[in-house]
């Protein structure tokens, strides 16, 4: 807010010395007082216009207040973004999205002998020949954007992040998007680029902005992001993508079940533990929900390593998995 004020008051000082130094040059060029006058008012007239327009527009543009990201919501993430932490994130597109990612983009992941099971019991949502917005919630810098936003099929990515660092990250590692911040809604920073929006703020203030910004997405792409927030807050989350997700639109929702261990192994997180039962709850009583599908699942405890790293935590068996959920048109 400091900073506003110091351009403000850099560029309005600027008006008037240059202001000033217009009027004495014309003074001495003027041999007539009456064209000198004439022009004078002329000017002034001008400059009085010009700043006021200039002053409402300043006035006019959201001033976002900055995010904590040493609030309750955000601390941890902060504290792995500086710890470098960032096991989650992939060099590549996720598998899943890959190969279900259809659902959300037509033509994406053509069905293949593994998904054609899966396909057969839940119908795509949209038609083959209209271009997509694709909702990506707490981001990070996932790939999974780039690869997206790249496609034909998609008209345009809308990422949200709470994390600064998350948010330049992907912009330097993608440079061909070209994506340069720009003004600000109310709730979040703004980032614009080839086919892709970023935002950057709490997710849960999205529900302020409803009215003014129109949210309306055709899929959502929830990769692992309901496993990262607090069990509290699922409710709430769910509530807010049915708001801004379009009627006979989908989401591709990828979680992680701990499905056996200690007790504490299992209910511990990030990654939280959103298995089976735990999605049906959330998803199975809203009146906007037309189906619930099961698409796949993988053991993510291939090998020794990850075997002793999830020993260690008290988990003996973790399975990642996949979802279609489908609103009624």
């Amino acid at each position: 807010l400091e900073w506003d004020k110091f351009w403000y008051t850099l560029k309005h000082t600027y008006y008037f010395v240059s202001g000033k130094a217009i009027l004495v040059l014309y003074r001495r060029l003027f041999v007539s007082t009456y064209y000198y006058h004439l022009f004078m008012n002329i000017l002034c007239t001008t400059i009085v216009i010009f700043t006021f327009i200039t002053m409402t527009s300043s006035f006019s543009t959201p001033i976002v207040p900055p995010i904590d990201e040493m609030s309750a919501t955000l601390a941890r993430w902060h504290d792995r973004w500086e710890k470098r932490n960032l096991g989650w994130h992939l060099s590549s597109p996720h598998h899943f999205l890959l190969q279900y990612g259809h659902h959300l983009v037509p033509n994406l992941s053509p069905p293949t002998v593994n998904n054609a099971e899966a396909d057969a019991t839940t119908q795509i949502c949209q038609a083959p020949t209209d271009p997509v917005n694709i909702f990506v919630p707490l981001c990070g810098k996932t790939v999974d954007m780039a690869f997206l936003a790249t496609h034909p099929g998609v008209k345009e990515v809308v990422g949200l992040d709470g994390i600064h660092e998350a948010i330049v990250e992907f912009a330097q590692e993608h440079s061909d998007l070209e994506i340069q911040q720009v003004e600000s809604i109310p709730s979040f920073e703004k980032y614009q680029g080839k086919n892709i929006s970023l935002l950057k703020g709490d997710f849960f203030d999205m529900e302020k902005d409803l009215e003014q910004e129109k949210w309306s997405f055709d899929g959502i792409l929830d990769r692992a992001s309901m496993v990262a927030i607090d069990p509290s807050l699922r409710e709430s989350y769910v509530d807010i993508l049915g708001k801004v997700l379009k009627p006979g639109g989908c989401i591709l929702l990828i979680t992680f079940d701990r499905r056996t261990g200690t007790p504490e192994g299992r209910s511990a997180g990030p990654p939280f533990s959103v298995d089976d039962e735990e999605i049906r709850r959330l998803y199975g009583k809203l009146d906007w929900v037309e189906s619930i599908t099961k698409l796949d699942e993988k053991d993510d405890i291939d090998n020794e390593e990850s075997k002793k790293r999830w020993s260690a935590q008290g988990v003996d068996s973790l399975y990642e998995l996949v979802y279609v959920i489908r609103s009624k048109k």
